[in-house]
Parts: C-alpha cells; structure tokens; sequence
C-alpha cells in the first residue's frame, strides 16, 4: 500500500449527537455504524428549500423505513475572500482563531499524481489552483494531498488560501503510459529487432517466430504495476475518509483530479488484482459513507481531450498502421484509437463509480470547471443532515439503497444513493489496518502531561470550538540556527467560569497546552501549563470583558510546521484548539533578514497576562497582543528585530521605514529611521531590535496596511528589502 499522505491520518474522537441548528457545532459519532446523509430540497425552480422540520422527511434503507435520530439544518453564506486592495492581493492574516469555526465548509482537495499524465501536469494545478481562488471563502478550510504520499506536496488543514497554492504548484502528474501505447511499442521494437524468438522446426531448421505476447490485444507489460497504483489509490482514498470521520456535523468534500483507475477489471484473463480492486473500491466507497464524505471527480482531460494520447500514440509509425484511419487496414494487430477511447471509458467509469457511490457528481467530458466548482460550493452551503443508526448487516460487501423523500408536495430531495457494507477483513487487509492505526497514533503530540480531553482535542483533523481563542506567532532569530517562536494566545472570558470561595475569592486552573507538527507530520516537543488563578470579583469582571492572555516562546528549527495549540478550562469543562501555520526561516541565510511583527497598545486597558514575556514587555511597553482592532485614541506600538548577516568588515548604513496605507492608497503614516552598525567598535550589531510608536489620533477609521522595511543603503535597490507586514483596522473612540 502506498503511505499515508503526511501527518493527515489522526485519531478519531467520540462523543455526543447531533442537535438541530442552523450552524451546528462539530459533535461526534457514537458508532461506527452510525449513517449520516446530507439531502438537498429544491422547489419546481431548482431553489434551495429551507424551513422544513424532521416530520418532514422519510429515510428508507433497502425499502423499510429507518427512524431519524438527529436532524439539522445547514447553511452556510457564500463569501468571497477579502483582498487588500491597493496591493492587489490578499494579504495572509498573521493571527489565528477558532471563533466561528462551524461556519464553513470543509474541503479536501486530492491530487492524483499516479493517475494523471505528466503532459496534464499543467491542466491539474490550473483547474485546482481556480477552485481555491475563485471559490474558497474566508471561513473555509482545505488541505492538499496526492496519491502518491508525496510530503513536500501536501498541506495541512488551513484557511490560509497561499499554502493551498503553494502545494498545488508542486504537484507533477506521472501516470504510466496508456497500456495501448506500450503495446504498439513493445510491437515496433520486435519488428525492429527482426527476430523475436527463434525456435527448430520438424527438419531441424531455425525458424523465425513473432513473439505472440506483442500481438495480444490484451497483453499489458505493466499491469502489475497498473495493479499497484490502483490498489494504493484507492487505499488512500479509504483513509482519507476514515481520517475526516472525525470532523462530525459537517458535509465534507473530497474533490479528487484524476484521470481514474487505470485497470482492465472486466477482463478475466488479464485483471488477476480485478477481486482486490473491487474491494478496495467498496471499502473507499463504504468509509465514505460512514464519514459523510462525498466524493467529487474531476477528470482533467475534459479540459484538452486525448490529443496528448493520440499523439503519443502516432509517434512510432504513420497514423494508419497505428490504427487512426479506420478506412485503412491496421498495421498492427492492435486497435489503435479504438482501444485508448475504450481505455478512456474504463477510467471514467471508475470516476463515476466514485462519486455517484458517496453522493457527489463526476466532472468528465467537459470543457469548463466553473459550473462544476459552482455545484460543489453550493451542495455544502444550503443542506439538511440527517441521521440514523441502519440494521446490523453481515460483513459481505452488499450495497445497502439509500432513499430520502420529502412528504410535502412539490419538493425533490437530492441524497447519496447508499452505502456498502464493509467485506470480511483478511489476515493481510487486518495486518494493514493495524499498520495504519500504529501510523496514525505515532502521529499525535502533546506534552506528555496534557489532559486526554485536551489532547484528543489537539489530535483532531480540524479545529474544536468550545472555547474561543486568537493566537499570534512570529519567528525570532534564537540560539544556534533555531527559532524562537514568539506566542500570543488570548482567551475570550466571557467563556470562562471561575468557582467562588469562602473568603469571596474566585479560583479557576487553567490550562494550556501546545506543540508543532513538521511538514513530515513528525509532532515536536510539546509544552504544558497549568495557570492557577484565584482572583477578586471586581478583577474576575474585568477578566470576563477583555480576556485573558499567555505570552509564550517555542524553539523551532527552518522549517515549515503546523503549530497546534489549545487550552482548558475544567470548571466549565470546556476546550478549544487552534492550528497555526507557519514558516520558521533560516535568519542567517540572508545578508539582511527580518523578524516577524508584534503590535501592543501600551495606553489602552487591556486583559489579565498571568505569563508574560518581559523582553517583549519592556520593548513595547505592554505585552504582546493579538488585537488587530484599535481604537483612535490608542497609540499602537510595533516590534520587529532586524538581523545583520554579512560579515564585520566596513560600517553599514540601513533605513527603516514603517507605514500605514489606506485602502485607498494613500500612506496616512511614514516614519523613516536610519541604523548605523560599525564593525569593530562597542556599537556594532547583528541583531537589533527595532520599535515604534504610531498615534491613531489622526488616522482616518478604516482598513489599513501596516508594513515594516529594513533595506541597506548600499544595495541601491538590488535587492528586495526585509519586511514584515499586517492588517489593522482603526474603529471610532
């Protein structure tokens, strides 16, 4: 089987039952064998249905009514993703946060790098690279994977839409070729060859034999391989759905680009893997069905037809020997474009097979994505979930029919066709399934001393709500090559409930607990810490109306991580997790190099800190926030460390320039400061820290663009300056 796809296999969570709402909170499976269906209602106009109650609604199994356990309705808004407009582009949020986090949809976007031609690498990242412009919304969250278990091609769960394209840029198709192209290769070169086998006749003469294998129509040199690849897709597909049956609540999509399973499963004599393909497809189709997952199948050469395979085809002997002109007679026992469009159907009803068994819709012979992209956000804005708990089916892989329908009158229901119930494992499929659990569990991270509840929350596929937190991370330089990852984590306190005592104190323990994963899905050294709080209540009011906040520090090597972090508080037995991206650089790698930005607002009333930073305090003069809301009358304060890099030889001369531009385009504020660093004297430097207060007094309400700039004077514009940017928004006094 091909590995698992980066750190994307975690485990599973269980918990309470849905209830109805029309954004529901992720909740949790009670069993395995518990079957959530998303329908669709639309009127005689094709106009999504809302209103309807659970009595409107008949759920029937195999023909006999089920009962509806939970019930809700779904509908999410269709935003487009904000864009700083002067810039022209969107500008990465540099803080985190789990507010909201049931409000949008949840994407997996699968790359099939074994099942699509390296001529349609091109076509792959254009169609997908469209999805995530075009149709991912400021709340959604995606990740990026590929059949193949490529590491530096896949992405983690984000909503950040930058590493989504980044890992689409990396994808390279490397299917093998058309098995009909390597059979008129293998022919021509036995023809080249003059002889492919010599065998004694009756007389004893040599004689001259064609060898029959390169004139059998179905002779395939890799099928084993063909085999393989489709075995190990397929597999991957079944993981990816039992990974994302954690994520509950929610219809998820798996948008797949692939050109499908390439494998003759309908020839007897040359499918020797055909019983293990079609398992394998129905344990992809049944661990979609316990997930609610629906699958989406775009097949890439709907964009530009089979020209690539034609000519491929043609490129050993004229179009009429290779079998093009059906008017002529074949120059090889083969049949040519016949067979590749016969290959074509194959694989395309392999896409169907996938999407119509989960509920979704196959994108083939078609020239355009839009429509499909526009179907696909829509069949995960506006649904009703329903669920039930189906009759105990023997474990023999049968197809159990699904049908919804409505009882009023004049209204469609729209819902996956069914689900098949799993095979009876084998010694080899049970050994691989434990395999997959050991993978999956060396996959979690957490201090060892982290509560289960919270570690289990930091272990989930995606984001947990329950507690609201916002997190700010920036990379300083640290010891050696390593980082110091600067941490900002502020705690909405209207959520946290602190327990009176006698002498009218009240006390609270809270914890938090954070670690990072690598880009090879291998969990750092976590770190744990409680906070015990006992407070007065004219404190505890204050802390309930501006919050709570831990300033923290965390060494990272270079490097690209997922830095998961989450806190507890067991009065109100409530958790909440957030996952951060974030690239830590190497700050020697560059002649001039910048920190990331922190921002504090030193004369405003701000929120309980219990573990503070004192560097990072007495270098803004207040902790570390994460707000990037601000008042007129605060004065915003910045940090950012600059890092000299080239070698003590002559004084240098470097401007520092920090401004605010309005969305309009105008610089409303531009400071420019100028750094002397002087090898050889007291004075010199290869780290300094650069701060500067900015008076919003002046500043215009509005959205605007903080940006800092170190550059050397003596590049003389050679060379792109150090920067660091943000957007903040000023708010009336």
């Amino acid at each position: 089987m091909r590995p698992a796809p980066r750190a994307l296999l975690v485990s599973l969570l269980t918990g309470a039952t849905l209830v109805s709402a029309q954004t529901p909170q992720p909740t949790f499976q009670v069993s395995v064998n518990y079957v959530d269906v998303d329908v669709t209602v639309t009127d005689a106009a094709g106009n999504f249905v809302s209103g309807l109650t659970r009595d409107d609604f008949q759920v029937f199994e195999d023909g006999k009514p089920q009962k509806i356990d939970t019930f809700s309705l779904v509908e999410l808004p269709i935003e487009q993703r904000d864009r700083f407009l002067p810039l022209g582009r969107p500008v990465p949020a540099d803080v985190r946060t789990n507010r909201d986090v049931s409000s949008g949809r949840v994407y997996m976007i699968v790359l099939d790098d074994l099942n699509v031609s390296a001529l349609r690498t091109t076509a792959v990242r254009k169609s997908a690279r469209q999805f995530v412009e075009q149709q991912f919304g400021p709340r959604d969250i995606a990740a990026v994977v590929t059949t193949s278990g490529r590491k530096d091609s896949a992405q983690e769960f984000t909503s950040d839409p930058a590493l989504l394209l980044a890992a689409i840029d990396k994808f390279i198709g490397q299917r093998l070729q058309s098995a009909e192209i390597e059979r008129i290769d293998q022919y021509y070169l036995s023809q080249l060859s003059g002889v492919d086998e010599t065998t004694i006749d009756d007389q004893g003469r040599p004689r001259n034999v064609r060898d029959p294998l390169t004139r059998n129509q179905s002779y395939d040199p890799s099928n084993l391989e063909r085999a393989q690849r489709a075995i190990g897709v397929l597999n991957t597909l079944r993981n990816l759905a039992d990974f994302l049956e954690g994520v509950r609540g929610r219809r998820k999509a798996l948008l797949l680009f692939s050109e499908g399973i390439d494998y003759p499963m309908a020839e007897i004599f040359n499918s020797p893997a055909g019983d293990e393909i079609t398992r394998a497809t129905e344990d992809a189709i049944s661990a979609a069905a316990h997930a609610n997952v629906n699958f989406f199948t775009l097949d890439p050469r709907g964009l530009i037809g089979m020209t690539t395979d034609f000519i491929e085809m043609t490129r050993n002997g004229p179009p009429d020997y290779a079998g093009a002109d059906f008017s002529k007679p074949l120059g090889t026992p083969h049949s040519g474009v016949q067979a590749l469009l016969g290959e074509i159907r194959l694989t395309q009803d392999s896409l169907r097979a996938l999407a119509e068994g989960t509920g979704g819709f196959a994108v083939v012979d078609s020239n355009s994505a839009d429509s499909a992209f526009d179907r696909i956000v829509r069949a995960n804005s506006q649904y009703y979930l329903l669920g039930y708990t189906p009759p105990n089916h023997p474990r023999n892989g049968l197809f159990h029919r699904i049908q919804v329908t409505v009882k009023r009158p004049g209204l469609k229901a729209v819902a996956r066709g069914g689900y098949p119930s799993p095979s009876g494992r084998t010694a080899e499929e049970r050994r691989r399934d434990d395999l997959n659990r050991r993978a999956r569990e060396s996959r979690h991270g957490g201090a060892p001393e982290t509560s289960r509840e919270l570690r289990e929350a930091l272990n989930s596929p995606v984001q947990q709500p329950g507690l609201t937190l916002s997190v700010h991370a920036a990379p300083f330089k640290g010891a050696q090559k390593e980082a110091s990852v600067v941490l900002t984590v502020e705690l909405d306190g209207q959520q946290l409930e602190f327990a009176p005592q006698p002498n009218s104190l009240l006390t609270d323990t809270l914890e938090l607990s954070f670690f990072a994963l690598s880009d090879e899905g291998k969990p750092q050294k976590g770190t744990r810490t409680a906070v015990n709080l006992s407070v007065l209540p004219e404190t505890y009011q204050r802390l309930k109306r501006l919050g709570l906040r831990f300033n923290a520090r965390t060494p990272l090597a270079p490097g690209r991580y997922q830095l998961r972090l989450g806190a507890r508080d067991p009065n109100g037995n409530k958790s909440g997790t957030v996952f951060y991206d974030v690239r830590v650089p190497d700050f020697t790698a560059e002649p001039l190099m910048m920190s990331g930005l922190l921002l504090s607002s030193p004369g405003a009333p701000d929120g309980l800190t219990p573990q503070p930073d004192p560097v990072v305090e007495r270098l803004l003069g207040a902790p570390a926030t994460s707000r990037r809301v601000f008042t007129q009358n605060e004065t915003l304060a910045l940090m950012a460390e600059i890092y000299d890099n080239l070698p003590a030889v002559q004084p240098r001369q470097f401007e520092v320039t920090a401004t605010l531009l309005g969305e309009n385009g105008r610089e409303v504020f531009t400071a420019r400061d100028s750094l002397t660093n002087e090898p050889g004297t007291t004075a010199h430097w290869t780290t300094v820290s650069y701060t500067k207060p900015i008076s919003l007094k002046s500043v215009a309400p509005g959205r605007y663009l903080l940006r800092v700039e170190a550059r050397n004077r003596a590049d003389a514009g050679d060379r792109s300056p150090a920067s660091a940017e943000t957007v903040i928004t000023v708010t009336p006094s």
